[in-house]
């Protein structure tokens, strides 16, 4: 008896009826068919080839990423995606994103050239549409469009990214001094498949989060479909008539 074959004992040891009901059937002449016991068999070795594999999975989703190495971050239920990479004003980023067990999307803005030390990188986590929830999952609503951003560093200009309901294809981003900047979304990998994303860079004179009045996704048709004004949001959503 193999290691396995001794530990799927334990879980689901044979009834005592079965030699005995075999050795009837053979004394008749036919041929047992034990299709309960091999279910059996099989559905607690999936159990336990799952209970293997999800953790390491997890911990294999944890190595390599900046935001994993204080141990505060979320933990994922799936391997961190690299959404989008890209250059502003001389400057490598990327944007990777990931469902967690708790807190819904995580996603952060980071320079490429720092990805293991998170220099100049930040994140943010929120329920979000189009995010499966578990059964961790915070109770917040699920938001349609939210954003990160930061002010100029060393490593990064000022920028302005997130996450918005699939049916956005471009977001526009309202500033403090009236200005407003328009976008394209872009798309992610499974799990994330539901969800579009935009990043871009501020206005040199923009001071991060402080720098924006509302976030919103509009339709290829133009229509006003998520809204987020800070201000006024009540559990991070906004009426859309507050991004007019």
């Amino acid at each position: 008896m193999t290691p396995v074959d001794t530990a799927l004992e334990q879980l689901a040891p044979g009834s005592g009826w079965v030699s005995n009901w075999d050795d009837v059937l053979a004394r008749a002449e036919i041929r047992p068919v034990r299709r309960r016991w091999i279910s059996r068999r099989l559905i607690v070795a999936f159990a336990l080839l799952t209970a293997i594999l999800v953790p390491l999975t997890a911990t294999a989703a944890s190595r390599g990423w900046w935001f994993f190495a204080s141990g505060s971050a979320p933990h994922p239920t799936q391997t961190p995606l690299v959404v989008k990479s890209g250059i502003w004003d001389g400057h490598t980023w990327q944007l990777a994103a990931y469902p967690s067990s708790t807190d819904g999307l995580c996603f952060s803005i980071t320079a490429t050239n720092t990805t293991t030390s998170g220099a100049g990188g930040a994140m943010n986590c929120a329920p979000f549409a189009g995010v499966a929830r578990t059964s961790e999952t915070k109770e917040s609503p699920d938001m349609t469009i939210t954003y990160l951003s930061g002010e100029a560093t060393a490593q990064l200009p000022a920028y302005v990214a997130g996450p918005v309901i699939e049916a956005a294809t471009t977001v526009k981003i309202r500033l403090t001094d009236g200005a407003t900047l328009t976008t394209p979304t872009f798309t992610a990998q499974p799990p994330l498949d539901h969800v579009r994303f935009y990043a871009a860079p501020l206005p040199s004179a923009a001071v991060g989060a402080q720098s924006v009045s509302w976030v919103a996704g509009l339709d290829p048709e133009g229509k006003l479909v998520a809204c987020l004004a800070p201000a006024t949001a009540k559990d991070g959503i906004s009426p859309l008539n507050a991004c007019q």
